[in-house]
């Protein structure tokens, strides 16, 4: 009977420790997004009444926001940096939208759908790329968790698959 009580003491503890642990790595903390270029050279500019095309791209994490400068033709480069603080990544989100507009005409339109990119995965320190897909090709960004993740990638991580 003594035995069974000090596992069961050995077992609070040690689940006691990983919470710590895994608390110190989840804590909240700074997020880079640095916006590299898009390359949407696919789309049908007929489809969508796009001539002499402008595009950028806008990523907002709750009430925060950030939008490129505007980027001329199919295929431009921002290499932009943006940072927001996270409160906590098991559960924050950052959405990214892409916008195009025809010079010529004025149409104004956001190009494929918001996506939304989990931030538990990321690991501190470390760039993490991250695909913003719309019809036609994409846009890169590249995420770093500045002061939070875990410091080496899970033996099961798929993280490599996350590129939406």
């Amino acid at each position: 009977q003594l035995r069974v009580h000090i596992t069961a003491f050995n077992i609070a503890r040690a689940l006691d420790d990983h919470r710590t642990l895994h608390s110190d790595k989840m804590a909240g903390g700074q997020l880079r997004v640095h916006i590299t270029a898009c390359n949407i050279k696919k789309l049908d500019v007929k489809f969508f009444n796009i001539e002499r095309c402008r595009c950028w791209v806008t990523v907002s994490h709750g009430d925060t926001s950030y939008t490129t400068k505007v980027g001329v033709g199919l295929d431009p480069e921002w290499e932009e940096t943006t940072e927001f603080t996270i409160a906590d990544p098991e559960t924050d989100k950052v959405e990214a939208k892409f916008f195009v507009k025809c010079e010529k005409n004025g149409n104004e339109q956001q190009l494929g759908d918001t996506q939304t990119y989990k931030l538990d995965k990321l690991l501190k320190g470390k760039q993490t790329y991250k695909g913003l897909v719309v019809p036609g090709g994409k846009a890169d960004m590249m995420f770093t968790a500045l002061d939070f993740g875990n410091e080496e990638a899970d033996d099961e991580d798929d993280a490599f698959m996350d590129f939406l």
